[in-house]
């Protein structure tokens, strides 16, 4: 019989997973197996039988190295709702398709000015505002299914397929690992996909003792019953089979006895009791790499806020509970990510709820992640066929950020294909990043993000980059600036117009005066309070506090100028051009060019070191070079793109740089973190703020 894939959630999941292979390890289904002598029946049942080609170890769980890291995830079955979980108050359009279930602006919890979190998670807020939250926007996957089981399915198998290979992202990772009974842990008695392995699988443990066998020995007759089997095992004596029985057994009460604490006096309920027990199992560290949680009840096609509104303050308590338990020793070690098989439509219905969707909001947390807001926010305009919101991060990107720099694995092999490194975190696991000689960068959450501005005027923000206003449609522009408080920006037109948003002043332009080159940039002063205009054939118009250090204009050329750099004094600046060359001014200390050399793409922009004792050039093919004391983290020189490279700007602390290609992609290297592009959308991008 066909798989009926329009089911609901709790069916999916439970035809998306198996019964673990400790769900045998009560004392009634042992007693059972015992006492009809098939121990081929109870090898069945035990964590150190064979599973595929491979068995589990029935040794002592091995603790973990201080530099091993622990992934929590909590899996928000029924998919979520994401515009109501990072709420877009800035747009109107949010209350025109939700009139009866919008969240009003003044609950909003919120993270820039365009976006927040629901008014309920203010402890989520709180840990937001201290750098330890990652909110990526917009996470989906190409050619999305509204079908609970096919989505959970392609979430949980996390392959480049996109299909379910038969095996789950994190099963596939415990594959590589050393076999060991507890390495990958759900909650529960059934094993759903996602720690399923090619050759081995994650295990189940209950959520009460009463359910693990040899854990509570307060019954005297069980505690001899236990050490009556564990007295089995105390030589060769029962055959091959008899003593692997017994041995097995023996580990088993042995586990269930180092278990046993952690379930002791565990109190409440639902995320919170849950975490409560994650955590505890955490800090008595056995080993334990991966550990799954259900939260369910988010498939809300009616009254969605009475029953929303509750989930995000369990979600929000159960958090809080979870991160003050840890073990200080151990909470560095430690990241927590959310999932949710999709989201949900952008309108609301009749009933006061949501249908199945798509893109959706996913969090990540913990003391060595790297916050902020990560991705594009999905538009409600700029729907999909079906009405749906378009993706701007794929899920396997998220799998990747946290594969390799955070569980150690090679997440190509675990995938299936190469994703983009999002840059979640600010130093691996254990690893204090604000300690001397440590190599982890700082929190960039209040500078973490970039704009990008397309040909017709359109402004896009990603990450922390507020949205203060875009040019008229169709405006033809040339270029933006971001203010150096990122509290604003200026657009330039090609004929030099000047347009100012936010805290950006617009304190005068060119339009309307005769150029000999057209405006190619817009460069502002350190103070903010002035901008350079430059023009394709070195001309300089100053405003504001900007001064006049000299220009190219009226001088022959070998190739137009295309970009300006302002020093950290802002009194002098440089001009680069399409060859490279270079071109000081005011105490701008020159430190070489490519004027002269060969290059294998034009030369698009210029920026500046932090210190102000260096430059990078980019050439259209994301070519990088790097002169005085800017570092070299990497380019796309060698690298084929869909679209040439038309712009770069550093990262805030100057260890690293983005580079933005025409077709809206975007390459981070070094401390840049990815927020997300405009890949795919068919806009064309003229220029790059950060």
């Amino acid at each position: 019989m066909a798989l009926d894939r329009d089911i609901e959630w709790d069916e999916a999941l439970a035809q998306l997973s198996e019964p673990s292979v400790t769900n045998g390890f009560s004392r009634r289904a042992f007693l059972q197996a015992a006492a009809v002598g098939a121990a081929g029946s109870a090898l069945a049942t035990m964590p150190g039988v064979v599973r595929a080609d491979r068995a589990w170890g029935a040794a002592a769980p091995v603790p973990l190295s201080p530099n091993e890291g622990i992934l929590v995830l909590i899996a928000m079955y029924g998919g979520n709702d994401g515009l109501n979980t990072l709420v877009p108050f800035g747009s109107g359009r949010y209350n025109q398709l939700r009139p009866n279930i919008a969240i009003a602006q003044n609950r909003v919890l919120p993270l820039n000015g365009a976006v927040g979190l629901h008014p309920n998670l203010t402890n989520m807020k709180a840990l937001y505002d201290q750098g330890h939250l990652a909110v990526i926007q917009g996470v989906g996957y190409p050619n999305p299914s509204l079908s609970h089981f096919d989505s959970m399915a392609i979430w949980m198998a996390g392959h480049s397929s996109g299909g379910n290979p038969g095996s789950g992202w994190l099963g596939r990772y415990l594959d590589g690992l050393p076999p060991d009974v507890l390495t990958g842990v759900t909650l529960g008695t059934s094993v759903p996909l996602i720690l399923k392995g090619n050759y081995t699988s994650g295990i189940g443990l209950p959520d009460s003792l009463g359910a693990a066998f040899g854990a509570d020995r307060t019954n005297a007759d069980d505690a001899r019953m236990f050490d009556a089997v564990k007295a089995f095992a105390g030589g060769p004596q029962n055959g091959v089979w008899g003593d692997h029985l017994a041995a097995n057994e023996a580990s088993t009460i042995d586990l269930g006895g180092r278990l046993q604490p952690s379930y002791t006096n565990l109190n409440g309920s639902g995320l919170e009791r849950d975490l409560t027990l994650v955590a505890r199992l955490i800090n008595a560290n056995l080993g334990i790499r991966v550990l799954n949680v259900g939260f369910s009840g988010f498939d809300n096609h009616a009254e969605e806020n009475p029953n929303h509104d509750p989930l995000m303050t369990e979600l929000d308590t159960a958090l809080h509970t979870f991160f003050g338990l840890l073990d200080p020793r151990l909470a560095r070690q430690v990241t927590v990510m959310t999932y949710s098989e999709f989201g949900r439509r952008p309108e609301s219905n009749d009933s006061g709820g949501t249908d199945h969707g798509t893109a959706s909001v996913l969090f990540v947390a913990g003391a060595n992640v790297r916050g902020g807001l990560y991705g594009a926010y999905p538009s409600l305009t700029d729907l999909d066929g079906d009405q749906n919101l378009k993706f701007s991060v794929d899920f396997r990107s998220v799998y990747t950020s946290i594969l390799g720099p955070w569980l150690g694995a090679d997440p190509t092999q675990v995938i299936g294909a190469a994703y983009e490194d999002l840059h979640l975190f600010t130093a691996g696991p254990g690893v204090d990043p604000s300690s001397p000689g440590i190599g982890g960068y700082p929190n960039p959450r209040a500078n973490g993000g970039y704009w990008m501005v397309t040909a017709q005027g359109g402004v896009l923000a990603y990450g922390n980059a507020g949205q203060w206003g875009s040019a008229p449609a169709g405006t033809p522009i040339a270029a933006i600036a971001a203010r150096p408080g990122r509290d604003g920006y200026w657009l330039v037109e090609p004929h030099g117009r000047v347009w100012a948003f936010g805290a950006a002043r617009n304190l005068g332009d060119v339009s309307g005066t005769p150029l000999a080159g057209s405006i190619v940039a817009l460069s502002p002063t350190p103070s903010g309070n002035g901008y350079w205009l430059l023009g394709s054939d070195g001309g300089i118009f100053s405003f504001g506090d900007a001064a006049f250090y000299g220009s190219m204009g009226g001088h022959p050329l070998n190739a137009p100028i295309v970009g300006l750099a302002p020093t950290a004094s802002g009194k002098g600046y440089w001009l680069v051009g399409r060859d490279g060359g270079i071109f000081s001014f005011g105490d701008a200390a020159f430190y070489g060019s490519m004027g002269g050399h060969q290059l294998n793409a034009p030369v698009v922009t210029i920026a500046r070191t932090a210190s102000g004792k260096g430059y990078w050039l980019s050439g259209s093919d994301g070519g990088l070079f790097s002169f005085g004391d800017a570092g070299f983290y990497g380019s796309t020189g060698s690298t084929p793109l869909a679209a040439p490279v038309i712009g770069m700007r550093p990262s805030p602390a100057g260890r690293g740089y983005w580079l933005v290609a025409s077709d809206g992609g975007v390459f981070a290297f070094g401390d840049a973190g990815f927020y997300g592009s405009s890949a795919g959308t068919g806009q064309t991008i003229v220029g790059l703020g950060a």
